[in-house]
């Protein structure tokens, strides 16, 4: 029997005891509500993953553009290991400059940061 998906609001890992996410979980700037937040898979759902986190849009978008779903599986599951990551680091260092609700417009791909 399947497990139940976990309410990913109120999941103790990503909200400690306040009950909601006040950080986004990649550059632990502050959560603004609205356009600006998606909810992320660490492990994809076509991986079997069930946990969804709530994080900036631009951090989001990111990680999807630097990593492959079999990437994100197999390797990047965590976000400490995906902090560990140089491409990651840098961009963590770029977007702690940018207000909570920076959305950058601009699309990256895959190709372009594997060079």
């Amino acid at each position: 029997m399947a497990r139940p998906n976990p309410d990913p609001l109120h999941h103790p890992d990503i909200c400690g005891t306040s009950g909601y996410p006040t950080d986004c979980p990649l550059c632990r700037r502050p959560l603004a509500a609205g356009a600006a937040t998606d909810f992320h898979h660490p492990v994809p759902r076509s991986y079997g993953g069930t946990l969804a986190v709530p994080m900036h849009r631009i951090c989001h978008q990111t990680i999807h553009a630097l990593f492959s779903e079999r990437e994100l599986a197999e390797r990047y599951y965590s976000f400490a290991a995906l902090l560990d990551d140089p491409a990651i680091q840098r961009f963590v260092a770029w977007v702690r400059k940018r207000p909570a609700d920076y959305l950058d417009r601009s699309r990256w791909s895959r190709d372009r940061h594997r060079k």
